[in-house]
């Protein structure tokens, strides 16, 4: 670890700014998709593109916004864990299947079935995992369902003051890297 003095010039106070080193930090990030997103098609599986990094250090997505990729750029473990908001355009009420590849790989017992019942019946979905990663992996999460009807769903903000809320994105992501 190292020692940085830093001077107020206006008190004359020496201030220490301890540094730990580049292998002791660890990284995080949060990314979201503030627009919905729609299958690609029935039974095809379906990316979820990202267009807003809330904050990252070590990852990014891969490419710039909008990019279905989130890219490491330290490798270690890394918990990461989604909220997705499903719902339906019409049809019928078969599963969904959501998932993550890493480097364009299914990793094997991440999905998740769950129904949507119909149109405005939205679902919410939070899934959390441990993942050892290395440097450069690229993770996606993806859904697919045999009902193309089935949309990650977003939504303005609304209310008046003091009691209006925050808009809700469609899916939002958040890793953390644990060593």
């Amino acid at each position: 670890m190292s020692v940085q003095n830093i001077i107020d010039s206006n008190t004359e106070l020496i201030y220490s700014k301890f540094i730990p080193p580049y292998n002791q930090v660890l990284g995080y990030g949060s990314f979201s998709r503030n627009t919905k997103q729609s299958l690609l098609g029935s039974s095809i599986v379906t990316p979820i593109e990202y267009d807003t990094t809330e904050i990252a250090q070590f990852c990014a997505l891969v490419g710039g916004a909008p990019s279905s990729k989130i890219g490491i750029l330290k490798a270690g473990v890394w918990r990461l864990g989604y909220s997705i908001q499903l719902d339906k355009t019409g049809g019928g009420n078969p599963p969904v299947e959501i998932f993550i590849r890493v480097n364009g790989q299914n990793v094997p017992r991440s999905s998740i079935r769950t129904v949507v019942d119909g149109p405005n019946a939205e679902l919410v979905v939070f899934v959390d995992y441990i993942l050892s990663l290395n440097l450069y992996d690229e993770i996606e999460v993806c859904f697919i369902s045999s009902d193309s009807n089935v949309i990650a769903a977003s939504f303005a903000s609304g209310g008046v003051p003091p009691n209006n809320y925050p808009s809700i994105p469609a899916i939002i992501v958040t890793l953390i890297q644990l060593s």
